[in-house]
């Protein structure tokens, strides 16, 4: 390529198995020429607060600062994180993603695609320090650091949000005995990586062994509530979430009953 050539961008789906592409639609390396919406370095979203919060105002009709933000972190990684899997569990590489070096393209206020550079994915390595820590250390660490200050929220809301995807995703649809391994190294380890600080996905996801009657055993618990509950309107609980083991069992009936009505079973 000349030295004068701007580096083409690829959508992260064209480097995916076909059977995966679908999740890595939202992800390019280096910025489209055809943007579609406003785009902002990711490590200044804080100074959008107000559009994002307003974004989740008008969809849900009102709500706290705090519940808001945790909806719109969550739409967030629902973005960046299947396609960070898939590359370093299916590809066995990692996706250097520093949130400095990141775009987010925004429509109406909410994430619609972000990009990195266009060198961001690594090489092959079957370490899961060398294929995670850039995605944990780099991109959500400062992300969520900046974000939940912007509200006054715990960051551990929104590191529980992360580790409940990512614990799911390494369970079920990733499942293998390599899966494991590295769900043991996320989940299992006190440190965060090479940091020096307590790592905060350590064991974010329990399973209770014998959960009140009628949920069933074992009972898949994220380690805090997203605040969706706090939303207006919002009165179905998710199905790992910790303020079950707090609800009477009539309660946990209508919450059964709300759950099959909303999500056909």
């Amino acid at each position: 390529m000349n030295s004068t050539e701007k580096p083409l961008s690829r959508c992260f789906a064209e480097l995916a198995p076909p059977a995966y592409a679908p999740y890595c639609r939202h992800l390019h390396l280096g910025l489209p020429e055809d943007v579609s919406g406003i785009a902002v370095r990711a490590s200044r979203l804080a100074e959008h607060r107000d559009v994002l919060l307003s974004a989740l105002r008008r969809h849900h009709g009102g709500g706290s600062d705090q519940a808001l933000l945790s909806q719109w972190c969550g739409r967030y990684l629902n973005l960046l994180l299947p396609p960070a899997l898939v590359a370093a569990r299916v590809l066995r590489r990692p996706l250097r993603m520093a949130l400095a070096d990141c775009t987010l393209l925004l429509r109406d206020g909410l994430p619609q695609a972000l990009c990195l550079p266009c060198e961001a994915l690594g090489d092959e390595t079957d370490a899961p320090a060398e294929r995670y820590r850039s995605l944990c250390v780099d991109h959500l660490l400062p992300f969520i650091d900046m974000m939940a200050a912007s509200v006054s929220l715990s960051p551990r809301v929104l590191w529980s949000t992360v580790g409940n995807s990512l614990e799911y995703a390494l369970s079920t649809g990733f499942a293998s005995e390599e899966a494991r391994a590295d769900a043991d190294y996320l989940f299992g380890q006190r440190s965060f990586f090479d940091t020096g600080l307590a790592n905060p996905l350590y064991r974010v996801v329990h399973y209770h062994a014998f959960p009140p009657a009628p949920l069933s055993s074992p009972l898949r618990l994220r380690r805090l509530c997203c605040l969706r509950d706090r939303l207006p309107g919002e009165r179905v609980l998710c199905s790992s979430c910790p303020k079950l083991l707090q609800l009477d069992e009539g309660a946990l009936v209508e919450q059964l009953l709300l759950r099959k009505t909303a999500f056909g079973g």
